[in-house]
């Protein structure tokens, strides 16, 4: 047989890059999963009915191909954010809408850039696409160089707001200022707008260069259906059409996030215990003397102290600890701009009171 060298046949782009890394998924039983901002409740009662009546008695529905457009949910996503549904797009996760506006809109004469830290999907689908990636270092106190922002000369900048992995939010006006000011494409990924008190949607008919994303993952308990959306011009939609896969949501997904988007009371209930245990968590942290970010999202980025001192070494012993005690958290240990510090995602009252209980233990040197 001829000898095969598959490397030879990779693309010049892939050759060179690593792939994303997600948080920790164990396989086993028993852990305490503070690592990956999953919604820590069941989702509202409304879409296990939606999807036992898609699936029906014998499934036979599933032999049929789902809507191409996901119109329903299309639909929905235009109602929840009060936009005519032209404006509405339905993906396969809010991840996916990143991975077709790179794929639409970036090339190698065609630039991407973000702020850093963010989310560190971003880059590894730049290269994917061959395209130049641009980082926009924050001021000090995560203050934006509006200056290089505006001249970084990028066809598409992600504005991660809520900030990942700080959970620093910015208000609208930022968003505006920044959106106003670029001569390109702004994509505001609002994966966790649901925890906080703004959304850029407001702003998506009277700017024709903002796309704004968003996930079911996050504030609907839906990670495990990969159902995302996204809001921008028509035009925008339309060209997102042309490179998204012919049928790129299930039909168990499309229903599903119909009837999420549709149960406001649930998760307005539901997100409210998750802030009100976010809030206990930041007055712990304070107890302690530690340093976090003031958090708009469902998750808290800390900075842990031993002997009143912070340190990448101290915050990958405290996570090292805290996983032999089978709770999982979030470390970045080859980002430089937060290998100090660890994102730790909101979750039950319990689950919070066992992170408490194991980090009073390690404090104390136990």
């Amino acid at each position: 047989m001829k000898k095969f060298n598959l490397k030879s046949k990779i693309s010049n782009a892939v050759s060179k890059m690593s792939g994303y890394v997600p948080g920790e998924q164990p396989d086993s039983s028993g852990w305490i999963k503070l690592n990956t901002n999953e919604f820590p409740y069941p989702p509202s009662p409304k879409v296990v009915e939606a999807i036992a009546k898609e699936v029906g008695a014998n499934g036979a529905s599933l032999r049929l191909y789902p809507s191409p457009t996901s119109a329903k949910l299309r639909e929905q996503v235009a109602k929840y954010y009060n936009l005519p549904k032209e404006y509405a797009f339905g993906a396969n996760g809010s991840d996916d809408v990143l991975n077709l506006v790179i794929r639409a809109f970036a090339d190698d004469k065609k630039s991407i850039a973000t702020l850093d830290p963010s989310y560190s999907l971003y880059p590894v689908l730049a290269k994917i696409q061959g395209a130049n990636f641009i980082k926009i270092p924050f001021k000090k106190n995560l203050e934006i160089d509006f200056e290089k922002v505006k001249n970084c000369k990028a066809n598409v900048f992600f504005f991660t707001n809520p900030n990942a992995p700080t959970g620093f939010g910015f208000p609208i006006e930022v968003v505006e200022k920044i959106v106003s000011e670029f001569d390109g494409l702004v994509l505001v990924d609002e994966a966790y707008s649901p925890f906080a008190s703004y959304s850029a949607t407001s702003l998506v008919k009277k700017y024709p260069n903002l796309i704004v994303t968003g996930t079911s993952s996050k504030g609907w308990g839906l990670a495990g259906m990969r159902i995302g959306w996204a809001m921008a011009n028509p035009e925008i939609i339309e060209v997102l059409d042309r490179v998204r896969d012919s049928y790129n949501l299930d039909r168990l997904a499309q229903v599903a996030g119909v009837a999420a988007l549709s149960d406001k009371k649930y998760y307005a209930e539901k997100r409210k215990e998750i802030l009100s245990e976010r809030t206990k968590t930041e007055e712990f942290f304070d107890s302690l003397g530690w340093q976090y970010y003031k958090s708009s999202t469902n998750f808290i980025f800390f900075r842990p102290k031993r002997d009143g001192k912070s340190s990448a070494e101290i915050a990958k012993n405290l996570f090292e600890f805290l996983r032999s005690k089978k709770i999982l958290l979030r470390y970045f240990a080859s980002e430089k701009s937060v290998c100090d510090g660890i994102r730790l995602s909101i979750g039950t009252p319990a689950q919070m009171a066992s992170f408490k209980k194991a980090v009073l233990k390690w404090s104390k040197g136990k």
